[in-house]
């Protein structure tokens, strides 16, 4: 009787902490849902990513209630709230706000900007950096970003990927960042594409952002994220050199990859 007594009190202490919570995550200005949020409690391992259509589901089990809930998505201002204020809200409408968008327009004269490429271009099978959801949810959080040095007025026309193993049973979702050097967002708007093998030319993946008008006069990071579950593998090739390389797993913070970078490298208009 005993046992039974102790294994109830148990039960019920786990289920009084577990607490998986569900909600949607929209736009202050026209109530739409925003998707692929990225969802994370400060200094922890713990998060997730809203889907297509804002929702979400996150595990705040044993999390602390004094920490923090915080949201981040390309386009909107940083949203940050206490576990135990998420907890009590009902229903779990999560507002976000619009970045003030200030465009200054830029007059380019073309003898005075070139063309380059920055980044690394190795192409191997040997040294690689990657993704394997099915190995786990972290791995499907995984985000890496590359340091580029800069102190010349630079706008990024494409960001290409060195691919050396892309397997997937459906299109998978990537996010494109560019950081400051402080690790601040720059974007106006989040950048998303579907990366399908047919994309993959030559081992190589590209995707245009010249539209989303990004300059950049300083040091800057270029992060890549995958979105999606899927069955298959996401390697890119890699090299043994000095590009800082960081990662983290949803909104934890930022840890240094050692010796290795992958292969993503970007064409610039650069200021001579």
């Amino acid at each position: 009787m005993k046992k039974a007594s102790l294994l109830f009190i148990l039960l019920l202490g786990f289920l009084i902490n577990a607490q998986i919570i569900s909600g949607t995550i929209l736009s202050k200005e026209d109530r739409q849902p925003i998707p692929y949020a990225k969802i994370g409690i400060e200094n922890e391992n713990a998060g997730t990513i809203a889907d297509e259509n804002g929702h979400f589901k996150i595990d705040l089990t044993n999390i602390d209630i004094n920490k923090t809930l915080k949201i981040e998505v390309g386009g909107f201002e940083k949203y940050a709230v206490s576990v135990k204020e998420f907890g009590q809200a009902n229903p779990r409408n999560l507002i976000l706000k619009e970045k003030v968008r200030d465009i200054q327009e830029v007059k380019i004269s073309p003898r005075k900007f070139v063309q380059e490429n920055w980044g690394i271009n190795t192409k191997t099978k040997r040294i690689t950096i990657g993704h394997n959801p099915s190995k786990g949810q972290e791995d499907q959080s995984k985000e890496i970003a590359v340091l580029f040095k800069n102190n010349k007025a630079a706008k990024i026309e494409k960001i290409n990927i060195n691919i050396s193993r892309f397997t997937a049973d459906k299109p998978v979702f990537i996010r494109f960042t560019v950081y400051d050097k402080e690790l601040n967002s720059i974007l106006n708007e989040d950048i998303t594409d579907k990366i399908t093998a047919e994309k993959i030319i030559n081992g190589t993946y590209t995707y245009d952002v010249s539209k989303n008008n990004i300059w950049i006069n300083e040091d800057f990071y270029v992060g890549i994220q995958l979105l999606n579950y899927f069955e298959g593998s996401f390697y890119m090739s890699g090299a043994h050199m000095g590009n800082k390389t960081i990662y983290r797993n949803y909104l934890s913070g930022w840890i240094s990859v050692p010796m290795v970078s992958p292969a993503i490298n970007i064409d610039v208009k650069v200021q001579k």
